[in-house]
């Protein structure tokens, strides 16, 4: 049967708008959110594994998942004989495997992203892996993977899932070397990328950013024709590492309460949008700052890392290859290195109900061997990982300038924590305070106030909805 896959720049601008601007990149910043037509019935009418050495695996239904979900197929069954029955499905994974589970069509095993697991996690829909999978693999999960990667998969104390992805939303400023090499020496001497000689290479201070931006902008009379920078898009997690980085975590686990609304918070807000607004050289713009980059509207943008092989892909007017370079963020203080909050990324999960549970942990223990793992980060030419093990492979090595903007990136992983699952991760409304601000109809004070009663109604529903 023959199926119709999103491309990947239809996921990026479809996923960006999905989870409020804020989740996985340089595998794709974050998931869809549209079920596909059928939604949930669809995913119970999926056909039953065949008796024997066969199990159901599920993942989403977009072209770099599925063709890398072939690919560990294919070596986990020349290694074990288990065939996988693969079923994508169109997100949102999370809700299907509910009704399937309810249905009794559940798969064997599942890929889904840390971040939207929480329901299942609460519902005990999947299985804890602490036992079954690492401790009989003889795997520790806080040595092999990154902190932040397995984080996002971890509930109660227990291990959920085996990551397979890391932070990709908030390490990463980028630019384009036509701009750099239009704006001459000036611009070039400020550019990281071609000036700090230790890796991982990074801006010294927002301040040295927001001075390329202003070189890099252009205008036609009073009209902007290309602005400095944005940041747009992924906005969260931006926004909570610079907090994050000023020294206050957003959520108080004691007091199970946001303290967005802080003098960490305001400076975070001023220093992510206020600031370069006041500046003239950032505005809300119609799409988020990747793909404002790539069409010629901005010099500078700031987030997701997927940057630069996106660009990679796309050439100039004059069909020459786009070239553009990532560096590290700029540390919120001067002189310290920089740390992030993150959203995880996708990973794999075992129903409870698994019919072919056997081979369903033998799947998920060879998943947290390098092997497994390194199939995997082939994907999108090489992701941020969920571990350090795979780095010696060739698609993390070289001296070019994607393979460069890759380890800038993944060098940011041993500062960086996740979210984390306790306060229900809901997010809706989340952005509108960022586009004030880039609107200039608020300050940074009131949209750290409406941040944080945002997150706190939100908290608040979230509670309600889970008791019982």
């Amino acid at each position: 049967m023959k199926t119709n896959y999103l491309s990947r720049r239809s996921f990026l601008k479809f996923t960006a708008g999905a989870l409020g601007m804020s989740a996985l990149a340089a595998c794709a910043p974050a998931a869809p959110a549209q079920p596909a037509a059928g939604g949930e019935a669809a995913a119970a009418e999926q056909p039953a594994a065949e008796a024997g050495n066969e199990f159901i695996f599920w993942g989403l239904e977009y072209e770099p998942h599925v063709e890398r979900y072939h690919a560990l197929a294919a070596a986990f069954e020349q290694k074990t004989g288990n065939k996988a029955n693969i079923q994508p499905q169109a997100w949102p994974l999370e809700t299907k495997l509910m009704a399937a589970l309810t249905a009794g069509t559940q798969p064997d095993v599942v890929c889904v992203m840390g971040i939207v697991s929480v329901p299942l996690f609460m519902q005990k829909a999947v299985i804890a892996m602490d036992d079954v999978v690492y401790a009989a693999a003889g795997v520790n999960p806080q040595e092999f993977f990154y902190p932040e990667a397995i984080q996002a998969y971890t509930w109660e104390g227990h291990y959920m899932g085996v990551p397979l992805e890391s932070n990709q939303v908030a390490q990463a400023v980028a630019t384009r070397y036509d701009y750099l090499d239009e704006a001459g020496d000036e611009a070039k001497a400020l550019w990281p990328g071609l000036n700090v000689k230790s890796e991982p290479a990074g801006f010294d201070s927002y301040e040295t950013m927001w001075a390329l931006a202003e070189i890099l902008q252009k205008k036609e009379g009073e009209t902007v024709t290309r602005w400095g920078m944005s940041s747009k898009g992924w906005d969260l997690g931006q926004f909570l590492s610079i907090m994050y980085d000023l020294g206050k975590f957003f959520w108080d686990t004691g007091n199970q309460k946001f303290v967005i609304d802080s003098e960490e918070g305001v400076k975070a807000m001023q220093m992510y949008a206020e600031t370069p607004v006041k500046m003239g050289i950032e505005t809300q713009l119609d799409d988020h700052h990747m793909n404002a980059l790539f069409a010629g509207k901005v010099g500078v943008a700031k987030g997701n890392t997927s940057m630069a092989p996106e660009g990679a892909k796309l050439t100039l007017a004059d069909g020459s290859p786009m070239k553009v370079e990532q560096v590290m963020s700029p540390p919120a203080v001067k002189g310290q290195e920089p740390k992030f909050v993150g959203e995880g990324g996708w990973g794999f999960e075992i129903p409870t109900r698994a019919k072919n549970m056997e081979i369903a942990v033998e799947f998920c223990q060879w998943m947290a061997t390098r092997e497994g793992q390194v199939i995997y980060a082939q994907i999108y030419g090489g992701v941020v990982p969920a571990t350090s093990v795979v780095l010696d492979d060739a698609i993390y090595q070289g001296d070019d300038i994607i393979k460069l903007s890759k380890r800038r990136a993944i060098a940011a992983l041993k500062n960086t924590v996740y979210y984390g699952n306790e306060w229900g991760l809901n997010r809706t409304g989340a952005d509108v305070p960022f586009t004030e601000v880039r609107q200039g109809v608020k300050t940074a004070e009131e949209a750290v106030k409406s941040l944080q009663e945002i997150f706190t109604v939100n908290h608040e529903q979230w509670k309600e909805s889970m008791k019982g």
